[in-house]
């Protein structure tokens, strides 16, 4: 009896051992510099926001957050990298909305962009809205939908390209307003935004932030905003929700990863870095510079978040035939 109760005491003190070594190693983490893949090339939005916010969580976390830019096959290379590194905090992917779309853009991946990441939490959002030529006949965004259902495939969207955000937000508002507008694909913003002012193109759902100064110069005009709420930048344009589609509320946002299997403490430790991090000035004039909002959302928030951005997007492109390649 006094060795069953010996062993079973051994167990239950090797069990809280076990247990303690992650709490530990969170306690202690990081002790060393911090990779950050970006998987596209530096310059771009993703890398001007992360860059800010990673030097402020760097400042927090008493180690450095390096950001090594590793762009290829759409964002493809760098986060495959991500997927395959040590689950232990070290090595993180910042990456835009783009990250939760891939299964429907590729027919074939190296990775699992859903199972193989933990989502630790949300750089910051992008609110959109829907400008067009400023000679336009429509002053409202319900003007632009009714005339395209009275004629439909008469008019036309422009994107930045097949599947990205702005591309899948028009035809969200097409298969949910009933209207049809013919999809333009570019390669980039700012050629699809130069269309549209030039008045080849009737409308883009484009960023906030390349379109601001084509707005504020007069070159476009906004009709309404993506967001649920009105914009304080836009404060007399309407949000689509107001408008046309109740509840509409979109919008296009950068995140930061961890391989699956990194410790709990560690990805919530990362998290509230970020979120203390989005918070201070300096970071919070930037990201505005950028059209960019910073977020508070836990760990666990933007886990759900993600995964409801996954399944909302992938049925858009179903429902739109966009075939992964």
């Amino acid at each position: 009896m006094k060795r069953r109760t010996l062993a079973l005491t051994a167990a239950a003190a090797f069990a809280c051992v076990l247990g303690a070594g992650p709490a530990r190693a969170a306690a202690d983490y990081p002790t060393k510099p911090m990779q950050v893949i970006l998987p596209f090339a530096a310059g771009g939005p993703t890398d001007v926001v992360g860059r800010v916010i990673a030097t402020e969580m760097g400042q927090i976390l008493g180690q450095p957050l390096v950001i090594e830019s590793r762009p290829g096959a759409s964002g493809t290379i760098g986060a495959a990298a991500v997927a395959r590194a040590p689950a232990d905090g070290y090595t993180l992917l910042m990456n835009a909305s783009v990250q939760v779309i891939y299964p429907g853009q590729f027919k074939s991946l190296p990775f699992d962009p859903m199972d193989d990441f933990t989502a630790v939490g949300v750089l910051g959002t992008v609110p959109m809205v829907a400008v067009v030529p400023p000679d336009s006949p429509y002053s409202s965004f319900q003007e632009l939908i009714d005339a395209a259902k009275a004629k439909p495939g008469a008019l036309s969207f422009a994107s930045p390209g097949v599947a990205t955000l702005p591309h899948l937000v028009g035809e969200l508002l097409n298969t949910s307003t009933g209207a049809r507008l013919e999809h333009v694909g570019y390669r980039g913003s700012n050629p699809a935004l130069t269309d549209v002012a030039g008045g080849h193109v009737h409308v883009m759902y484009a960023p906030l932030a390349p379109a601001m100064p084509l707005i504020q110069s007069g070159r476009l005009k906004p009709l309404a905003v993506t967001t649920r709420e009105r914009l304080k930048d836009l404060p007399e344009v309407p949000t689509i929700a107001e408008t046309v589609l109740p509840d509409f509320d979109i919008v296009t946002w950068y995140g930061l990863w961890a391989p699956k299997g990194t410790p709990e403490p560690v990805v919530q430790k990362l998290n509230q870095a970020m979120v203390q991090a989005s918070s201070s000035p300096k970071v919070a004039e930037t990201l505005a510079a950028q059209g960019t909002i910073p977020s508070g959302l836990s760990h666990t928030e933007t886990q759900a978040f993600a995964l409801e951005e996954n399944q909302r997007w992938l049925k858009v492109m179903q429902d739109a035939g966009i075939q992964p390649e």
